[in-house]
């Protein structure tokens, strides 16, 4: 059995993009923007990809979170890039309590360099790389 995977991002982000990019790759589906997501598609792993800036709340991602359901959507999981706090992190993973979303344990978090226009470094690819396998070996496992 496969495990039918779903990577998105919010839009503004576009380092969160690149990695979400990467990590669509390594599970066989393509990376989309938040709003390019259908809500009616049933998904064994839906992994959301998001930046935290400071002092700045990311609307999309809230209201994309409230919309999702435990009907088409078996497990979550986050990753965000983040510069100074990864407080962001933990308001979403509340948000998905909240709606008493299928959220994983685990989240993958990585600390970037501000303004750094080369993109993000191989560590940060292998760990990420190494989150979705265990995400999706968990899926595929368990669930």
């Amino acid at each position: 059995m496969k495990v039918k995977v779903e990577v998105v991002y919010t839009s503004k982000c576009k380092m969160s993009k690149s990695l979400a990019e990467y990590l669509a790759k390594e599970a066989r589906t393509y990376a989309k923007e938040l709003s390019d997501y259908d809500f009616n598609h049933d998904v064994d792993l839906l992994v959301i990809g998001f930046e935290e800036y400071v002092c700045l709340k990311d609307k999309e991602l809230e209201e994309f979170i409230s919309h999702l359901s435990r009907q088409h959507v078996k497990n979550i999981a986050l990753f965000n890039l983040f510069f100074v706090s990864n407080k962001q992190m933990e308001r979403i993973i509340q948000l998905c309590h909240q709606y008493d979303l299928p959220l994983m344990r685990e989240t993958y978090s990585c600390k970037i360099k501000p303004f750094c226009n080369h993109g993000l470094c191989d560590d940060a690819l292998s760990s990420a790389r190494s989150y979705l396998e265990d995400m999706m070996t968990i899926c595929h496992q368990y669930y």
